[in-house]
C-alpha cells in the first residue's frame, strides 16, 4: 500500500480496538432462526477458526463479518466502529472477504483477477499504478502464482485456484481476511499448503483471519482460537488444546471421538472413536 493508502487504513478504526465485537447478533430466514443472540469478541492480529457440524451457523456467521447480510437484531463493531458506518469501499480496504463458492472468472488470466483486488484503492474507471503494480507482484510472490499469471482461472487446479483467489484478498491491501471453507474442496496437500499460507499472513505480515473450517485437525493445527457453533449458538470457545477434547469434541460434533498428542509436536489429534 501506499503512505496515503496506509494511512487511511489506519484512520480508518479505533487504535487497540477488537476487530470484532458482536452483541446479542441475530439472525433468521423465512422464520427460522439461523444465528441466536451471539455475543463474541474476536482480537485482532490471529487466526480464529469457526467450527462445527453443517448447518449451525458458521457460513451466515462470516457472511455477517463480511457485510455480505444485515443481523436481524444486535449490533456488530468492526475496529472499533458500528460496520455500517464504514463506506463500501473504505470497508474493503479493512477486509477481504472469500466466500464458499467464489464468482466466475470468466476467462480471465490469474493476474487479471488478482488485480481486481486493488479496485478499493482506484474505483472502477481507474487505472492501475505503479503501486497497484508493485501490491499485484507482490501478492503474487507471497502466494507462489506467479508462474501461471497468464494462465486463464479455469485452467487451474481446485489448490492454484485458491491460491490465486488469496493472492487477489492479499492485493487489496486488507488487514482482515474473512474466509468460507476454502480448503473443502482441495486434497490433503493442497489444504495443508493453503492454511499454511495463512497461517504465514498472520505470523509475517500482521493480518487477523477468521476462517470457516471443518477439519478439526486443520483447524487446530492452524488456528489461534477455536469457536465452536451449534444451532446458531456458540458451545465451545477457546484455544485449540481446549477445545480438541474427547468430551469436548462430542458435545460440538454429537459423536464420541478420541484424541492423542501428536509424535514430536504434541499437538491433539481427533478422530472418530
Amino acid at each position: 500500500m501506499t503512505a496515503t493508502e496506509t494511512a487511511e487504513n489506519a484512520g480508518s478504526g479505533v487504535q487497540g480496538a477488537p476487530l470484532f465485537q458482536l452483541e446479542g447478533v441475530g439472525f433468521e430466514i423465512s422464520g427460522r432462526t439461523i444465528l441466536d443472540d451471539l455475543d463474541l469478541m474476536l482480537e485482532p492480529g490471529r487466526v480464529h477458526g469457526l467450527i462445527g457440524p453443517n448447518g449451525s451457523g458458521k457460513s451466515t456467521l462470516v457472511k455477517l463479518l463480511a457485510r455480505q447480510a444485515h443481523p436481524r437484531s444486535g449490533h456488530i463493531g468492526f475496529s472499533g466502529r458500528p460496520i455500517d458506518a464504514y463506506r463500501e469501499r473504505e470497508f474493503a480496504r479493512q477486509l477481504a472477504y472469500l466466500p464458499q463458492t467464489p464468482p466466475p472468472t470468466d476467462g480471465m488470466t490469474s493476474r487479471e483477477l488478482v488485480a481486481l483486488g486493488r479496485y478499493p484503492h482506484h474505483g472502477p474507471l481507474g487505472r492501475l499504478g505503479a503501486n497497484d503494480e508493485v501490491a499485484i507482484e507482490e501478492a503474487m510472490v507471497r502466494t507462489g502464482t506467479g508462474e501461471f499469471a497468464r494462465r486463464p482461472v479455469e485452467t487451474l487446479s481446485g489448490g492454484e485456484r485458491q491460491r490465486v483467489w488469496l493472492a487477489m484478498m492479499i492485493a487489496q491491501g486488507a488487514r482482515c481476511l474473512v474466509l468460507d471453507e476454502p480448503t473443502s474442496a482441495l486434497d490433503v496437500a493442497h489444504q495443508a499448503e493453503m492454511l499454511e499460507l495463512v497461517r504465514r499472513l498472520c505470523d509475517d505480515h500482521d493480518h487477523s483471519v477468521v476462517i470457516v473450517l471443518h477439519d478439526i485437525n486443520m483447524a487446530a493445527r492452524t488456528c489461534d482460537r477455536l469457536i465452536a457453533l451449534e444451532g446458531g449458538k456458540i458451545v465451545a470457545d477457546g484455544p485449540p488444546a481446549e477445545i480438541v477434547e474427547p468430551q469436548m469434541l462430542e458435545r460440538i460434533y454429537g459423536v464420541r471421538m478420541g484424541v492423542f498428542s501428536q509424535p514430536g509436536t504434541g499437538a491433539p489429534i481427533g478422530y472418530v472413536a
